[in-house]
Parts: C-alpha cells; structure tokens; sequence
C-alpha cells in the first residue's frame, strides 16, 4: 500500500470551511447592520430615550444569552446525528431544544416584566431613563418567547448545514425590524415602544420563512423512513 493511504486532500474541507465561514460572516453582518438601523433611528428620539435603550440592551443581551447557547447546543447535536445518519434521534433532539428555548423564553419573560424597574436601577438612577426602560421591558418580555423560538429553529438549521436559510431569515428579521421601526418613530412619533413593536415584525418575518421549510424538512425525513 505504500503511503498513498496516508494522503489527505485538504480540499474538501477547507471549501467546506469557506462556505460556513462566508455565510456566518454575512449572517453576522447582515445582524451589525440592522442593529447600526435602529440605533440611527433611537438617535432622533432624545437622550433619555437613547440612554435607556442602551441600558436594555445590556439586559437583552443577558435574556438572549442562554436562548443563543440552547440553540448551538442544538446545532452540535444535530449535525452529529445527520453525519450518524440518525433522523429519529435528529427529531428529538430539536423537540427537547424547542422545549428548554420554550421554558427559558417563559421564565425570562417573567422575570424582565417582574423586575423591570429594579434591573434598570442597578444601571441608572435617572427617573425619566427608567421610565423609557421599564416600558421597553414590560412590551419586550411579553416577546421573548419569538427570539426562543427562532434561535432554536436556526440552531437546527445550521446544524444540518443550511445555512442560506440562516441567513435569509436574519436578513428578513434585521430588514422588517428597520422598516417597521422607521415610520413608527419617525412619521407617527411613537417614542420607545415603537422598538419592541419592530422587533415584533422581525421575529414574525423570521418564523413565517423559516416555519415552512422545517416542514418540509421533515416531511423529507418521513419519506426517507417509509
């Protein structure tokens, strides 16, 4: 046999490595973009309103965190089994992740309308900062089941290796997010509900692209059972 056996074609795997690169860095972009949107929109609504909003961002980013790790969790496991050839144990996998994204979203949910108020005081003491910031997380939370949901469904996705799916959907989100938000606050005047109300038409937007092809995703796995 010689050393041929030993041979490794690097090929495969560095266009393999390029193509996830390339789509996680326009996925990422296309995120940084729409967030750079919306604050040029919060910009035109005052200095409370901007200081407040970067306050629950800090907070948004605590809520988002574990919904994030849940969702990768679910990537890693799904690609293992779809290299396993394994789709009985692909299934469960994402119906227990759906389940933790579904019981972290209610239970953060709770404890961002709960304690709004304090959890803006351990940042600011300005009265009028903390009103914008309480009225942002008592409409947010209500909300936070949505990002659950849509994170869980991306983990899904990037773990089979669709990610053209991953990024489209963010596109959808970060783009209906800017475009929602803009006549809100700009045309009807709305102050810093008009944020959580665009995130709303974001997370929507996601889950009405994403929703069909995991149904369709599975209907594929139920013929190849048969």
């Amino acid at each position: 046999m010689g050393k041929k056996w030993l041979v490794f074609d690097s090929m495969p795997f560095k266009e393999d490595h390029c193509f996830w690169i390339g789509h996680l860095l326009l996925q990422q972009a296309t995120v940084q973009l729409g967030k750079i949107g919306i604050q040029a929109i919060v910009n035109t609504m005052g200095v409370s309103v901007s200081a407040a909003f970067a306050v629950v961002n800090r907070i948004d980013d605590f809520a988002y965190t574990p919904e994030q790790n849940i969702a990768h969790a679910m990537t890693a496991l799904m690609a293992q089994n779809k290299g396993a050839g394994k789709i009985d144990r692909m299934k469960e996998g994402f119906r227990c992740g759906i389940v933790l994204e579904t019981i972290y979203g209610i239970l953060i949910f709770i404890v961002c309308f709960a304690l709004a108020r304090p959890l803006m005081m351990m940042f600011v003491k300005d009265e009028e900062v903390i009103g914008h910031g309480v009225t942002y997380l008592h409409l947010i939370s209500v909300m936070y089941l949505l990002p659950a949901l849509t994170n869980g469904i991306q983990g899904f996705f990037r773990g089979i290796g669709d990610l053209k799916i991953t990024l489209i959907s963010s596109f959808i989100n970060m783009a209906l997010r800017v475009l929602a938000a803009a006549p809100l606050v700009l045309i009807w005047k709305m102050g810093i509900e008009a944020l959580p109300y665009s995130y709303l038409a974001g997370w929507i937007g996601m889950l009405v692209a994403e929703t069909p092809l995991l149904l369709k995703t599975y209907k594929t796995w139920g013929k190849k059972a048969e």
